[in-house]
């Protein structure tokens, strides 16, 4: 059926993955192109796109080369089991890229749905006492968490949980760091500053610009390791 909302991409990922499980589309068959899919969705090639990365990224279906697009002979089992044991079979690079695509559309809809006060209440989370916050929170996993709340989707917030939980090591590595918690500090105030200003365009700049210095920080951690 054509889709009519924003966030268009995850209401057609999630017609697609209803139609693998009411049987319309098997486990190995090949998906129709992006010009079908977009004439029976009712969408652009370019939002089938961004579905088809999110599946990919999920493990849901798989690109080959001249080929086409493939669902997963065993999407059904991967359908079945909690998320959080297939993101622990995720890279490092995975669950960067994933969280590139997904906290960079996070924060437009944070803007779209967030009140006033729950926008206030992210902005006071970049000064909060670390000594007060729960043992499960660092104060980067809790300016996340903060944002995936005002989001008002569960499984945004569901997801830092699991990733934070997955990269601890990565914060006790920051630590380490010379200025790292520094600019992190920075990187949060600007993603903070685009949102109290509802300017989609520059959240969605400085959430890309705060993931990109993640991955350089990582790459900092394994160096140092190498040496």
């Amino acid at each position: 059926m054509p889709v009519r909302n924003e966030r268009l991409s995850d209401k057609v990922v999630s017609q697609i993955l209803s139609l693998i499980h009411d049987g319309e589309l098997k486990p190995g068959q090949k998906l129709p192109s992006e010009i079908v899919f977009s004439e029976q969705f009712a969408v652009s090639r370019g939002v089938i796109r961004e579905a088809m990365i999110q599946l990919q990224a999920l493990g849901y279906i798989s690109r080959k080369t001249k080929q086409g697009t493939y669902i997963e002979k065993d999407i059904i089992d991967r359908l079945s089991r909690p998320v959080s044991d297939a993101l622990k079979e995720a890279t490092y690079q995975d669950l960067l890229d994933f969280r590139d695509s997904l906290e960079s559309k996070m924060v437009e809809i944070v803007i779209e749905r967030a009140t006033d006060e729950e926008i206030q209440e992210i902005a006071e989370s970049l000064h909060a006492d670390s000594t007060k916050l729960s043992e499960h929170f660092s104060l980067d996993h809790y300016f996340h968490y903060k944002l995936a709340q005002a989001s008002r989707n569960v499984f945004y917030m569901n997801f830092i949980d699991t990733y934070y939980d997955l990269i601890d090591e990565l914060a006790q590595a920051n630590k380490r760091q010379e200025g790292s918690l520094q600019h992190i500090a920075e990187e949060h105030f600007l993603i903070v500053e685009a949102i109290a200003k509802r300017d989609k365009a520059a959240a969605h700049k400085a959430m890309k610009r705060h993931i990109m210095n993640v991955r350089k920080r990582r790459q900092n951690v394994e160096t140092e390791r190498s040496l």
